[in-house]
């Protein structure tokens, strides 16, 4: 019977394979910066609309005429 042994290299070769290049436990930067981005761009959308929708309610005017 054949006896090989299995050196390290061969099994990081294997995970490598398998897990790709980075392990799960790992942080992409760029992903992190995209997400801050898109929170940032979030905000500012919400935020001018909540300042338009106020200032549409003080500037507008409200006539209400009543019969009698």
């Amino acid at each position: 019977m054949h006896k090989k042994r299995i050196s390290e290299a061969d099994l990081e070769e294997v995970f490598d394979d398998i897990l790709g290049n980075s392990l799960p436990g790992e942080v992409d930067t760029s992903s992190i910066l995209l997400v801050g981005a898109t929170l940032l761009a979030a905000g500012v959308v919400f935020g001018i609309f909540t300042v338009g929708k106020r200032s549409g309610k003080l500037l507008s005017t409200v006539v209400e005429i009543k019969r009698s």
